[in-house]
């Protein structure tokens, strides 16, 4: 079960975001809301995903923006 703050890995096949690391802020009927964090880039790139595009890596985010 995917909850909020858990860390979801993008299928690789996925456009831009593929391979990604993404930290759930939402949960929705059909998937997540959630951010992920590049290097050198002011702030969060928000992302909405289907659960078939994500699969679960068991991991939290401690830090989270606020």
């Amino acid at each position: 079960m995917i909850e909020v703050n858990d860390i979801v890995q993008v299928n690789p096949e996925y456009e831009t975001f593929g391979g990604c690391m993404v930290v759930v802020t939402e949960l929705k009927t059909w998937g997540i809301q959630g951010y992920l964090q590049s290097a050198g880039v002011p702030g969060q790139q928000y992302i909405r995903l289907k659960f078939a595009d994500i699969e679960p890596t068991g991991g939290k985010a401690i830090w989270v923006p606020t």
